[in-house]
């Protein structure tokens, strides 16, 4: 379906909104537990500012019929190199006292969910508005996280989906991703089981972000 215009963020406040809206979509459990109830507003924050894993630097934005119906996040290891310590900084300055008792937790997401190797290119959050779907959005940002991927000369494409979401883990096996292993995190007495799932990246891409793109 021709219709899907892929906008990388602006830090626009509006643009922030659909962001924490949608990155408790793609994972409407796991960030409470791992943020605490302020996570909404945690996420408005990092996103309007820069350098930082949760900025709109990082977020590119699907739009459908002159609406936001999705969005990817998604950096590579240099990045995550790069900016690390300061989106740390920032959580700790949002949220004070609650961070600091999450801490623990979010340092076992960190070594677990968020590790990258170098020539990684990660693809951290991508949801689609459930009005939305069934209309090849959600794979149309995938396919920008790869040109996005070779890009920045990553050598692969990593992500962590949770066990149960056999949909999408359905989907990421379509787009040619394969489980690379297991790991778990414990939060507020649940624990999250995770896959890692990998693409390796060959060739070059080229093409432009603002151009429609088409899917079925």
């Amino acid at each position: 379906m021709v219709g899907v215009v892929l906008k990388a963020g602006e830090g626009k406040k509006t643009e922030a909104e659909h962001f924490a809206r949608l990155m408790e979509i793609s994972a409407p459990e796991y960030f409470p537990a791992l943020l605490g109830p302020r996570f909404s507003e945690l996420f408005r924050r990092l996103f309007l500012e820069k350098q930082n894993l949760f900025s709109h630097e990082h977020v590119v934005f699907a739009i459908y019929r002159g609406q936001i119906a999705g969005m990817l996040l998604s950096y590579d290891w240099k990045v995550k190199e790069r900016e690390e310590k300061r989106t740390g900084w920032l959580m700790m300055k949002s949220l004070g006292f609650d961070f600091l008792r999450k801490l623990p937790g979010f340092i076992s997401s960190t070594s677990g969910s968020g590790r990258l190797e170098k020539g990684d290119y990660y693809v951290s959050n991508v949801a689609v508005y459930p009005e939305f779907r069934g209309k090849g959005i959600g794979k149309a940002l995938m396919l920008e996280a790869e040109r996005l991927a070779k890009e920045s000369g990553a050598e692969r494409i990593v992500l962590d989906v949770e066990r149960d979401n056999e949909r999408a883990i359905a989907i990421y096996k379509k787009l040619g991703y394969s489980v690379e292993r297991e790991h778990s995190l414990e939060l507020e007495g649940k624990t999250y089981e995770f896959y890692r799932m990998v693409k390796e990246l060959k060739g070059e891409s080229k093409g432009s972000l603002t151009s429609e793109s088409s899917s079925r």
